[in-house]
């Protein structure tokens, strides 16, 4: 047990763009076995296995390297989405990255999902385009391992668009889901479940390749991915599932009001360009007035904005704008859905706002 917790322990191998990049060492059994079946793949051409290993081993390092550009592109893209990424993983089954918060909106998601296939897409384009220049030149060899590169960027870019969480495809899907109107965590928990069910189709196909065609190898690899997937799905899905229990006052955020006697021109300039929401809660003195929404400041021309109060503006208070801190989050969450703006104030005994939360940005507090 002690050698398989020291196999699954990360280090650090570089900093990229200030973001950590690390590895276990599980990878480097899988480095050494990629390597091997590379160099047997090839030692007929090159007739001397000791350069086929390294033709191998080089073969396997630009590869994974393909693997971290990858996630790299995760990583810019949500830069660029203003999530930052805390770290780059790369694991025996691929790559991960990590980011310190989920996106803002469902476009966000979207946008730093397929930013990892669509780079995998370009690289397998790039090295069919070296093999393709190889090839004409007699090199043979670096056709072969040009080709091989090139598909596997492929495969990774096909693989990831399958419609399950947490490939690129599931998030993908998520975004679509919360783009319909579905809370963050319920489709994370949808797609989740989609994830599990192509994990065990390819459990089942991997049974299929090493019982049926005697492809062992092959088959135990895929079995291995799918089990590495199921569990990734089930253990976000238990995760989320958690939230089922909570109550409003664990999930909530410190409520950025509005004054009902500000002007639309000040919310502009001092509290709109310092905070991403799309509902602000307006109160006075802790008491809540009503709920000023953007899709109802895009109706009044930039040049009314200086003379126009929020009050003008806000929708005024009614019972399902805001739940007690006592409330059950699934309550909330049906409220958010069906009070048309998709948020919540929080009051507490007293009837004092004290929190807010919005739909698709529910979490725990820490």
């Amino acid at each position: 047990m002690r050698y398989l917790e020291f196999l699954k322990r990360q280090f650090l191998i570089a900093h990229i763009s200030g973001i950590p990049v690390r590895v276990d060492y599980r990878w480097f059994l899988v480095l050494a076995l990629m390597s091997w079946i590379t160099a047997s793949s090839i030692n007929a051409l090159v007739d001397n296995f000791l350069t086929s290993v390294i033709f191998g081993v080089m073969t396997t390092l630009i590869f994974f390297g393909s693997i971290f550009i990858h996630e790299y592109a995760h990583a810019v893209a949500a830069r660029m989405e203003g999530v930052p990424a805390i770290e780059i993983l790369l694991h025996p089954f691929g790559g991960l990255t990590k980011l310190k918060r989920e996106p803002d909106t469902p476009r966000a998601e979207f946008r730093i999902a397929v930013a990892g296939p669509a780079a995998s897409f370009l690289l397998a384009v790039l090295f069919v385009g070296f093999m393709a220049l190889a090839d004409s030149a007699d090199l043979n060899i670096l056709a072969r391992l040009f080709f091989m590169i090139g598909t596997g960027n492929f495969l990774v870019a096909v693989f990831n668009l399958f419609p399950g969480y947490p490939l690129d495809g599931g998030r993908v899907l998520r975004a679509f889901l919360w783009r319909r109107g579905k809370d963050l965590n319920e489709a994370t928990i949808l797609t989740g479940r989609c994830g599990q069910i192509i994990a065990v189709a390819l459990m089942i196909f991997g049974l299929y390749i090493a019982a049926l065609r005697r492809d062992f190898f092959t088959g135990f690899w895929t079995i291995l991915v799918g089990v590495f997937l199921f569990d990734a799905a089930k253990g976000i899905i238990q995760e989320i599932s958690s939230f089922e229990n909570l109550l409003v006052e664990e999930v909530m955020q410190l409520p950025v009001t509005v004054s009902p006697e500000m002007n639309v021109q000040h919310f502009v300039d001092r509290i709109l360009s310092f905070n991403r929401q799309n509902v602000f809660p307006v109160a006075r003195d802790k008491q809540l007035y009503g709920m000023l929404l953007l899709e109802d400041l895009k109706k009044i021309p930039s040049a009314d904005w200086r003379a126009t109060k929020v009050q003008a503006v806000m929708r005024a208070v009614t019972p399902d704008y805001f739940v007690e801190t006592s409330s059950l989050l699934p309550e909330a969450r049906i409220l958010m859905r069906e009070n048309g703006i998709g948020a919540l104030g929080v009051i507490d005994a007293e009837g004092n706002l004290v929190g807010f939360v919005q739909r698709g940005r529910v979490k725990k507090r820490t």
